[in-house]
């Protein structure tokens, strides 16, 4: 048995319905569950014939957690704001464990 784990892996879209395929630079293929907004993005890719990027949870059922152009940009926000979104959403819970 495999423990779910996650994994970034680089190739191509080859198929986007029902499931998203992804041809991996390595050889081999790897076929995932995507959301609506992300088969949107794959088939873009897709249509592109772009090299991807993508981070799957691998498990028994592979799901994909995002998917980008190879080498694109991805924006990092500043360490102020990722402190202000943790505040932010887990405000509560550290209010209600320092009780």
């Amino acid at each position: 048995m495999v423990l779910p784990h996650v994994e970034v892996v680089h190739g191509t879209v080859v198929s986007d319905t029902p499931e998203l395929c992804i041809a991996l630079r390595e050889g081999g293929s790897l076929t995932v569950t995507a959301t609506a907004e992300q088969v949107r993005t794959a088939s873009r890719l897709r249509e592109g014939d772009q090299a991807i990027t993508a981070m799957v949870v691998m498990g028994p059922t592979p799901r994909l957690i995002w998917i980008r152009q190879e080498g694109a940009d991805v924006p990092v926000p500043s360490a102020e704001a990722r402190d202000a979104h943790a505040l932010k959403k887990w405000s509560e819970l550290l209010r209600r464990l320092a009780q």
